[in-house]
C-alpha cells in the first residue's frame, strides 16, 4: 500500500487488509457458473451484510458484477441486462420480491437465473490473526493473545458474527479497547477515526447514534437509505424508522424505492399504512415491486379484520400491482386467491357474480402472461358460462358477456382452435349488435372493435370473402365512431391500419411477405390487387395527420408507420412515384423523432431507411442502406433488442451491393450478417423473428441469383433456424419453418441436394397437420422438388413417383392457376420417363387416382 489506511478505510472489503481464505465451495460454484456454456445467465449472490459477498465476487473474473444490486433502481438494472453480457453477477443482502421481479424480467431478455446464498460463519482466520493483520495495517503493535481472547469471548462479538463484525472488533482492539458490547466497539473506532464513516460502518455509526432518543436521522434520500440498511442489523433502528415515517409520511417522497422496500419489509403495518398513499401516487415507483410489496403487507394486516369481499378486492389490487412490476407468478397466485374468495361470496349472494366474472377475466390475463394458455382457456370458458347465467336473469349485462366471448375467442385463437375462436367472436359481435340498438354512443366503439376481430378470425379459417365483407363493415363502423366522437379518432386510425393489413392479406393470400408462402408455385408480385387496402390505410393517414398537427410527439411516429405501410402497398401496385413520396415523408418524420438520439427512435429511423431503399435509385439506394447500418451498428453492439434490426439492415445492404455488381463488398457484408449472434430473448424473437427470417430469405434468393450458392444456402439455413426457434411460440412457425427448410434445400447442390429435398418433405410432415398439408402450395412445391431431385440424381426415382403425384393433388385442391398445375404435371411426366419401368409407373399412378396417397 502507498499509505497507511485510516481505521474506517480498513473496514472497506475492497482493501482486503485481511487475506481472503475459505469459501472454497462457493468459489468453485461461481467458477462453474461463469464457465458454463448455454444461455446467458444472471446469478444473485446474497447474504447478510458483512458476510464477505463483495470479496467473494472479486474472486471471479470475466463477469459483470453489480454490487448492492438491491439498491439499483429497477429501470437501471433492466437496462443493464438489456445491454447484454453472457454472465451478470448481482450482489445483494436479500432476495424477496425485488429479486423475483428481476428474475422474471431477466427471463424475458433470454437470461437463465440462479442464486447462491452466503451464510454468516466463522472467519477462516482466528480473531488473534485478524487483529494482527489490522494492527499491522495501522502501524500499531499487535494485541497480545490474552487481550484478543478476552474480546473474542465478550458480548461485543456475538456468536455467528459476520466478517465485518470481527473486523470492527479487531480495529477497536488494535486501539486498546476491550469493550463488552457492539456499540462500544463502534464508538471506539469512531474515536480513532474522525473522517466521515462510509459503507457498512456508516450504518453502524448511525445505529449507535440513534441509541439516544434525542438524535433524529437526517431527512435526505441518502440518509434514509443508510437508516433502512442499518435497520436490518440493528433492531432499535427499525423501531426509530417506524416512528419517523409514521410521524412524517411525506418522507416517502424523498426516500428511494430501496429504502421504502426495507421499511415495508422490516417495519410495522402502521408505517406501511402511513406511506401507502404517497407510494401509490408516486410515478417513480411505477413498475417497481414496491407498490406490490406494500399491498401485500396491507393485505396481511387487514386479513383478520375485513370481510371476504374486501379481502378479495385487496387480492385483486395485489395481482394488478404485482403484474405491473413484472411479478407475474405472484400475480397469478393473488388472482387465484381473488377468484376463490369471490366464488365463496357469489355462492351465497348472486349479486357478486359479476365481480367473480371480472376476477376470472383478470386471472386469464395473468395466466397468459406466464404462458399457461390452456389454463387461460378454461378460465375464459368459466367466465362465459357464469355470464350466460347472469344475462339470463338480466340482459342489461349483455355487453359484459360480449367482452367475455371476445376474450374466449382470443384464447382459442392462441391455441390454434380457429373454428372455436370464430364461433366465440361471432357470438360476441351479435351480442354487441343487440347492445348498440339500445345505446349506439356507448357501445359503438366496442362493436367496431369486435367486428374487426371477427374479420381476423374469418381469415384465419380461410373464409376470405366473408373476412373482406366483415372488414369493410369494421371500417364503416370505425368511421361512424370517429365522426361521432373525436376522442376515438386515434383508436380509429390504429384500427384502420390493422384492417388495411387484413384486407391486403385477404386480397393476395400468396404475398411474398407471408413467411410460409414463397416458392416456385406462388406469385412474387401482383400489381393487379385491389386498391381497397391502400384506401383504408390512406384514410388512417388523414386522421393521423390531423392528430399529429395537434400532438406531434405522440402521433408523428404513428403517422410515419402508416406512411411506410402505404408505401409498401403502392410499391406492390407499381405506383412507384407515390410510394417514393410516402416513404420519403416517413423518413423525414423518423429523422425528426431521432434528433434526441433515443435508441428506439434511431432504430425506427434505420428501419424506415431500409424500407425507403425499394423506391430509390443509385446512388441514393446505397447511401440509404449504409446509413441505416451505421445507425444500428453501435446500438446492436450495446443493446440486443436492436440486433434484429441491424441484421435486417445488413441483409438489405448486401442485396443492394449485389444489384450494383459489388460482389466482393456484398460477400463481406453477408459474412457479417451470418456472424451476428443469433440468440435472442424470447419476447424479442417472437416479435421480430419473422421479419428477420424474411430478410434472410430475401438475401438468400439474391445470393442465388448472383451465383453465390454456398452463401445462399448458409443464409437460408439461418432463416430456418429462426423459425425453428419460434416453434411453439408463433402461430405461423410450423408452416414457415417447413417452408424455410424447403427453400434452404433448394440451394443445395450435388449429392446433398436429394438428401435435403427429402428432409424438407419430412419437416412438412412433422410440423403440419394432414388437413393443412392437403391444400398447402408450399408443401406441394416441396414434393415436386423432391421428385425432380430423384430424377436428377438418377436415384430413388420410384420413391419420387408418389410425391410428384401428390403435389398435383394438393395444387388442384388449393385452386392454383392452370399454369401452376401444369408445371407440377410436367414433373410427374419427368419422373415417369426416368423410371426404370415407365409402364409400371403409369399403372401405379392410375391406381392412385381418386384416393389420397400415403404421402
Amino acid at each position: 500500500m502507498d499509505r497507511t489506511l485510516s481505521p474506517g478505510e480498513l473496514l472497506d472489503p475492497r482493501h482486503e487488509v485481511v487475506p481472503f481464505l475459505g469459501r472454497a465451495g462457493e468459489v468453485a460454484a461461481l467458477t462453474r457458473w461463469r464457465d458454463a456454456g448455454g444461455a446467458r445467465s444472471v446469478l444473485l449472490l446474497h447474504g447478510p451484510a458483512g458476510v464477505g459477498k463483495t470479496r467473494l465476487a472479486a474472486r471471479v473474473g470475466g463477469v459483470r458484477v453489480v454490487d448492492d444490486a438491491d439498491l439499483v433502481p429497477w429501470r437501471d438494472l433492466h437496462d443493464l441486462l438489456l445491454e447484454g453480457g453472457e454472465r451478470v453477477l448481482l450482489v445483494a443482502r436479500a432476495t424477496g420480491w425485488w429479486w423475483s421481479a428481476v428474475r422474471q424480467r431477466a427471463a424475458d431478455l433470454g437470461y437463465a437465473a440462479e442464486e447462491l446464498a452466503l451464510a454468516a460463519g466463522a472467519e477462516p482466520h482466528d480473531f488473534g490473526t485478524v487483529c494482527a493483520y489490522v494492527a499491522n495495517a495501522l502501524g500499531l503493535p499487535a494485541p497480545d493473545a490474552a487481550t484478543t481472547s478476552r474480546v473474542a469471548s465478550s458480548g461485543a462479538v456475538p456468536p455467528g458474527a459476520t466478517f465485518h463484525d470481527l473486523h470492527v472488533a479487531a480495529v477497536a482492539t488494535a486501539h486498546g479497547a476491550v469493550p463488552d458490547d457492539p456499540a462500544e466497539l463502534v464508538r471506539r473506532v469512531m474515536s480513532a477515526d474522525p473522517a466521515p464513516p462510509r459503507g457498512r460502518f456508516a450504518e453502524d455509526v448511525l445505529a449507535v447514534a440513534l441509541l439516544g432518543d434525542r438524535i433524529a436521522p437526517q431527512p435526505t434520500a441518502d440518509a434514509l437509505e443508510v437508516l433502512m440498511r442499518a435497520a436490518d442489523r440493528w433492531p432499535h433502528v427499525s423501531r426509530r424508522a417506524d416512528e419517523l415515517f409514521t410521524a412524517d409520511p411525506g418522507l416517502a417522497a424523498t426516500a428511494s424505492a430501496a429504502a421504502l422496500r426495507a421499511l415495508v419489509e422490516l417495519g410495522s403495518p402502521a408505517s406501511a399504512r402511513a406511506v401507502a398513499r404517497h407510494v401509490f401516487h408516486d410515478a417513480r415507483f411505477h413498475r417497481d415491486p414496491l407498490p406490490a410489496l406494500l399491498t401485500r403487507v396491507l393485505l396481511e394486516d387487514a386479513a383478520p379484520v375485513v370481510g371476504t369481499v374486501e379481502l378479495a378486492e385487496l387480492h385483486g389490487a395485489l395481482a394488478a400491482r404485482a403484474a405491473l412490476a413484472g411479478l407475474r407468478e405472484e400475480a397469478v397466485g393473488a388472482s387465484r386467491r381473488e377468484v376463490v374468495l369471490y366464488r365463496r361470496v357469489a355462492g351465497d349472494d348472486p349479486e357478486h357474480r359479476l365481480s367473480l366474472a371480472d376476477a376470472l377475466g383478470d386471472l386469464g390475463l395473468r395466466l397468459v402472461a406466464v404462458g399457461r394458455a390452456g389454463e387461460a382457456l378454461e378460465v375464459a370458458r368459466e367466465e362465459v358460462r357464469l355470464l350466460r347465467v347472469v344475462v339470463a336473469g338480466d340482459d342489461d349485462h349483455l355487453p359484459r358477456l360480449a367482452v367475455a366471448l371476445d376474450r374466449l375467442g382470443l384464447r382459442h385463437a392462441s391455441l390454434g382452435n380457429g373454428e372455436e375462436a370464430l364461433a366465440a367472436v361471432a357470438e360476441a359481435a351479435a351480442r354487441y349488435g343487440e347492445s348498440v340498438k339500445r345505446d349506439p354512443a356507448l357501445f359503438g366503439p366496442e362493436q367496431a372493435k369486435v367486428t374487426h376481430h371477427h374479420a381476423v378470425r374469418l381469415l384465419d379459417v380461410g373464409r376470405r370473402e366473408e373476412a373482406v365483407r366483415t372488414a369493410r363493415l369494421a371500417v364503416a363502423r370505425w368511421r361512424e365512431v370517429a365522426e361521432g366522437d373525436p376522442r376515438f379518432e386515434a383508436e380509429s386510425a390504429r384500427a384502420l391500419r390493422s384492417i388495411a393489413s387484413l384486407l391486403s392479406a385477404a386480397d393476395d393470400p400468396a404475398r411474398t411477405d407471408d413467411p410460409a408462402r414463397t416458392g416456385d408455385f406462388t406469385r412474387t408480385d401482383d400489381p393487379t390487387g385491389t386498391d381497397e387496402p391502400l384506401g383504408v390505410v390512406q384514410e388512417s393517414i388523414s386522421l393521423l395527420r390531423r392528430l399529429a398537427r395537434a400532438n406531434p410527439a405522440d402521433f408523428e411516429p404513428e403517422l410515419a408507420s402508416a406512411l411506410g405501410e402505404a408505401s409498401a402497398l403502392l410499391r406492390r401496385r407499381h405506383r412507384f412515384a407515390e410510394a417514393l413520396a410516402a416513404s420519403g415523408e416517413a423518413v423525414l418524420l423518423r429523422r425528426r423523432a431521432a434528433r434526441d438520439a433515443d435508441p428506439d427512435a434511431v432504430a425506427r429511423l434505420a428501419s424506415a431507411l431500409v424500407e425507403h431503399v425499394d423506391v430509390l435509385r443509385e446512388p441514393e439506394r446505397s447511401a440509404a442502406v449504409e446509413e441505416a447500418a451505421d445507425l444500428l451498428r453501435p446500438l446492436a453492439a450495446r443493446l440486443p433488442a436492436h440486433r434484429v434490426a441491424f441484421a435486417v439492415a445488413l441483409a438489405r445492404v448486401a442485396r443492394v451491393l449485389l444489384d450494383a455488381d459489388r460482389d466482393h463488398e456484398a460477400r463481406r457484408v453477408v459474412d457479417e450478417v451470418t456472424s451476428i449472434d443469433p440468440r435472442l430473448p424470447r419476447p424479442l424473437l417472437v416479435a421480430r423473428g419473422p421479419a428477420l427470417a424474411s430478410a434472410l430469405d430475401a438475401l438468400a434468393g439474391a445470393l442465388a441469383d448472383h451465383r453465390h450458392g454456398e452463401r445462399a444456402r448458409r443464409v437460408a439455413e439461418r432463416a430456418a433456424e429462426v423459425w425453428r426457434e419460434l416453434l411453439g411460440h408463433h402461430r405461423a412457425a410450423p408452416a414457415a419453418y417447413a417452408a424455410a427448410v424447403h427453400r434452404a434445400a433448394g440451394y443445395a447442390t450435388g449429392d446433398d441436394a436429394l438428401r435435403r429435398a427429402r428432409g424438407a418433405v419430412l419437416v412438412w410432415h412433422l410440423t403440419c397437420t394432414p388437413e393443412e398439408l392437403a391444400v398447402d402450395v408450399g408443401y406441394a412445391e416441396a414434393l415436386s422438388r423432391y421428385a425432380r431431385r430423384c430424377v436428377a440424381a438418377g436415384a430413388e426415382v420410384d420413391r419420387g413417383l408418389l410425391p410428384a403425384h401428390r403435389a398435383v393433388v394438393v395444387l388442384r385442391a388449393a385452386g392454383v392457376p392452370r399454369e401452376v398445375l401444369l408445371r407440377a404435371v410436367e414433373v410427374v411426366d419427368d419422373v415417369v420417363r426416368a423410371h426404370a419401368d415407365p409402364e409400371a409407373a403409369r399403372a401405379r399412378l392410375r391406381d392412385e387416382v381418386g384416393r389420397v396417397s400415403p404421402w
